[in-house]
């Protein structure tokens, strides 16, 4: 909040007012990798921070509250958010009321604990944040691609390459022959699939899981509340396999290959 201040009121001289600090914490305060001067995404974050949380991560949530209270909760969320909890409102609540309810369920998600989007470093992944949850589950199918182009160099058979490509959207086989071109870089366990036969339902899991699970490692040296955001925007069991995968540091050889098979496809999306 201070750095935010200071970017905004007093940019040049920062210096001046955290010397009046003591020197670890004047030192934490510069240290903060944030260029906004906007103080919008601190005063309005329960609100806006809240809306764009997944319905599922706010579900558990409602047993902590009387069983009476549940629809006055319910009520204080985002029309996606009702629909997805399978609620409609019989009235509706005041202004005071919404945003105190905001704010309790604010609290209990821990979200004062994590920067606002705003703050976060800017990096070649930033734009991922302005995705939305279907957005990202298309990322991760096209990613699950690569762990199929690997299976796909092996199969010789013409009714098995049919079998697979027709599961496969147009949109989708298309980057499929785009990763066929490349050199896989990296060896992934098979995917389990049995090509002599046409189980589409299995195959989109599988492929799908699987760009779950690169995209978790490619995001794995990113600010730690950038992958919190991302991984709350998605269903709780989605959401938790990317915080599984996630470590503070890139994973040699690994992530700077998965990154840069994210960006092609946020081009290529």
């Amino acid at each position: 909040m201070l750095r935010v201040l200071i970017n905004r009121y007093n940019p040049k001289g920062g210096n001046t007012l955290t010397k009046f600090l003591p020197e670890e914490e004047a030192q934490a305060v510069m240290n903060q990798e944030i260029n906004s001067t906007d103080l919008t995404p601190i005063l309005l974050k329960p609100q806006k921070s809240l809306a764009a949380i997944h319905y599922s991560w706010i579900q558990p949530l409602l047993q902590k509250f009387p069983e009476s209270l549940q629809p006055v909760v319910l009520s204080a969320l985002t029309p996606e958010q009702m629909r997805g909890l399978k609620f409609s409102p019989a009235s509706t609540l005041s202004d005071v009321a919404k945003v105190f309810i905001q704010n309790q369920l604010y609290q209990q998600l821990n979200i004062s604990d994590h920067l606002p989007i705003e703050y976060l470093p800017k990096t070649e992944l930033s734009p991922l944040t302005t995705w939305n949850k279907e957005q990202i589950l298309e990322l991760a199918d096209f990613l699950g691609l690569y762990d199929l182009a690997t299976e796909v160099r092996t199969i010789v058979n013409r009714n098995h390459l049919k079998n697979i490509y027709s599961c496969l959207t147009p949109k989708q086989a298309n980057y499929l022959k785009i990763c066929l071109q490349q050199k896989e870089q990296l060896v992934s366990p098979k995917l389990g699939i049995d090509p002599t036969k046409r189980e589409c339902s299995k195959l989109k899991q599988v492929i799908h899981r699987r760009g779950l699970l690169r995209l978790g490692k490619s995001l794995c040296g990113q600010h730690p509340d950038f992958i919190w955001h991302i991984a709350h925007t998605l269903d709780r069991g989605r959401g938790n396999i990317l915080l599984k995968e996630f470590q503070l540091n890139e994973l040699p050889k690994v992530t700077k290959i998965l990154k840069q098979q994210v960006l092609n496809l946020m081009n290529f999306l």
